[in-house]
């Protein structure tokens, strides 16, 4: 199990999370929070015709869920060989947008923005490495999981030089667990809520 960051959470918000499914969120973040997005004061003007490169000169209110981003529901045989019994992912890629009618160099200042690494947009975590997710599991059904915290957020961006701005919606995902559990296991010997909750998606199979 991998675990990138500390986080707490309720009993309560996990079953709003499961009651809501897959594509479920528990409680949003409350708005005004300092922006995690900005990453650098400026990034260079690589497409765009920006003076002094491209800053952020405003945050908006920054709204986060915790959510499941993959699951996937894996039988092991007793020779270790496996079979893919239900696949689900949340389809839901990361990146910065600018606002509708933005002119050819706004679009560009959103990309410098990202490629410069004024703007964090990491892509949802996934179950690809199923391998060493399931190394050394004995005979039995699994579900493989990744959780994260999404972000979103609307940002203005401005030329160094004060001669252009674009606003523009960013989303986010930061991993948080990715992990497997075993289906045979009721959760309340999971000591992990996200392994515990995970396990209702056994159900695929």
């Amino acid at each position: 199990m991998i675990s990138r960051r500390r986080w707490a959470m309720t009993t309560a918000g996990c079953t709003a999370l499961l009651l809501a499914g897959c594509a479920g969120a528990d409680d949003a973040g409350a708005g005004g929070e300092a922006s995690p997005s900005a990453a650098a004061d400026t990034a260079p003007a690589a497409e765009s015709s920006c003076g002094d490169g491209v800053a952020l000169t405003a945050e908006g209110s920054v709204d986060s869920e915790d959510i499941y981003t993959a699951v996937a529901v894996v039988r092991v045989a007793a020779d270790g060989s496996t079979t893919m019994r239900d696949e689900w992912g949340r389809g839901e890629a990361a990146g910065a947008v600018a606002a509708s009618g933005a002119t050819d160099n706004q679009q560009a200042m959103v990309r410098d923005a990202v490629e410069g690494g004024l703007l964090d947009v990491a892509e949802a975590p996934q179950v690809d490495e199923s391998e060493e997710l399931l190394a050394d599991v004995e005979k039995g059904t699994y579900v493989l999981y990744a959780f994260a915290e999404r972000t979103t957020e609307n940002v203005t961006l401005t030329c160094g030089d004060g001669s252009d701005a674009v606003d523009a919606a960013v989303t986010s995902f930061d991993e948080v667990e990715v992990g497997a559990a075993d289906c045979a296991s009721s959760p309340d010997p999971v000591t992990e809520y996200v392994a515990a909750d995970a396990i209702d998606y056994c159900d695929r199979a």
